[in-house]
C-alpha cells in the first residue's frame, strides 16, 4: 500500500475546513489552496504551505495540486437559486477534477451533508438546494475514477455559537427535532484516519454524534454550560420567509430551516462507528470546552 504523505486542502479557511486542516497538519505534509494567503496564514498552523489558487482558475488549481498525493475538499453552497452559472460544489469541483488530469492524485475526501447521504435521501420529503448541487458535484468526483470518500455529517455542535445574537440563542421553526450532534473534533479524527487507510475506505460515510438530542434540549444545554446569561429565542418560519423576500441571506436561512423542519433524522452511522469508533465528544463537553477557551482568550487579552 502506497501511503499518502502530501495533502492539498481546498476550503482550508472555512468554519469547518480550518479545524480539519489543523488536525491533518499534525500527520501529513499539508498545502492549503486559498484565495487569500494572508487570511490563511493567520488561521492555519505555521507548518502548512500556503498557495494562492482560485476555483474558477483551473491553471492555478493545477499548479497548487502538483506533487500532491491527495485532496481534502471543504466547500459549501449557500443559495436557493438552482440556475446560477457557477457553484463551488459543482463547477468548482469540476475544475478541481480537470486540474487533476496528468497529476498523481490518488484519493479525494470531501465533506457533504447528511441530506446527501443515499439512505437518508430515501426519507427526504424535499431536498435543500445545497444538497441538490452537492450531489451533482459528488457525481463528478465519482465519475473521475479517482478513489474517493464523501463524509455526510449531521449538524455540527459548532453551529450553536453561531446562533448567538444580542445575548439570544436563536432558532427558527421546530425545536422538537432530535439530532445526533457531532463535534468537528471527532469529525477531523475521522478524516485523518481515512487518509491513513485510504485504500480500505468506503466511498461514503454518514457522520453522527454519540447522543440524540432535540434542538430545545441542545439549546438549554448550550446556555447552561457555555453562557447562562443567554436566552433562548425561537422564531416562526413564516416570519423568516417574509424577511427573506427582501434579504437573500434570510431567504436562504428560511429555506434551510424549512428543510430541517420537514426531515426527521434517524441513525445511519453503524458502519461509520465500526470503522472509526464511536464519537466521544458530548454536547455538554463541547459547551464547557468552548467556555474555557473563551475564558483563556479573555485572560490573554
Amino acid at each position: 500500500m502506497q501511503s499518502i504523505k502530501k495533502i492539498a486542502v481546498i476550503g482550508a479557511t472555512g468554519r469547518l475546513g480550518a479545524p480539519v486542516a489543523t488536525e491533518l497538519a499534525k500527520s501529513f505534509s499539508l498545502r492549503a489552496l486559498v484565495r487569500s494567503p494572508d487570511k490563511a496564514k493567520d488561521m492555519l498552523p505555521s507548518n502548512v504551505e500556503i498557495v494562492k489558487a482560485d476555483l474558477k482558475d483551473v491553471s492555478s488549481l493545477k499548479e497548487g495540486l502538483k506533487d500532491m498525493d491527495a485532496i481534502y475538499i471543504s466547500l459549501a453552497t449557500e443559495t436557493t437559486d438552482l440556475n446560477l452559472p457557477f457553484y463551488e460544489e459543482r463547477e468548482g469541483v469540476q475544475n478541481i477534477i480537470n486540474a487533476c488530469k496528468g497529476l498523481d492524485i490518488r484519493y479525494i475526501v470531501k465533506i457533504g451533508a447528511l441530506g446527501a447521504y443515499p439512505p437518508a435521501l430515501e426519507r427526504v420529503k424535499f431536498n435543500a438546494v445545497p444538497n441538490i448541487i452537492r450531489l451533482q458535484g459528488h457525481k463528478i468526483i465519482a465519475e473521475s475514477g479517482i478513489r474517493h470518500t464523501f463524509f455526510e455529517p449531521t449538524h455540527f455542535m459548532e453551529l450553536l455559537p453561531m446562533l448567538i445574537e444580542n445575548k439570544n440563542l436563536q432558532w427558527i421553526g421546530r425545536t422538537d427535532l432530535e439530532m445526533y450532534w457531532i463535534s468537528v473534533v471527532d469529525y477531523a479524527r475521522m478524516v485523518v484516519k481515512a487518509f491513513h487507510n485510504y485504500e480500505t475506505m468506503s466511498t461514503e460515510y454518514s457522520v453522527q454524534g454519540p447522543e440524540q438530542i432535540s434542538v430545545k434540549d441542545a439549546m438549554d444545554c448550550f446556555i447552561k454550560n457555555y453562557d447562562p446569561t443567554l436566552s433562548p429565542r425561537v422564531g416562526p418560519l413564516w416570519m423568516m420567509k417574509l424577511i427573506g423576500i427582501f434579504s437573500p441571506k434570510m431567504k436562504f436561512l428560511a429555506h434551510l430551516f424549512e428543510y430541517f423542519g420537514n426531515n426527521e433524522e434517524v441513525f445511519y452511522s453503524e458502519e461509520t462507528w465500526e470503522v472509526f469508533g464511536k464519537p466521544s465528544v458530548t454536547l455538554e463537553e463541547f459547551c464547557k470546552t468552548l467556555r474555557e477557551k473563551e475564558a483563556e482568550k479573555e485572560v490573554s487579552l
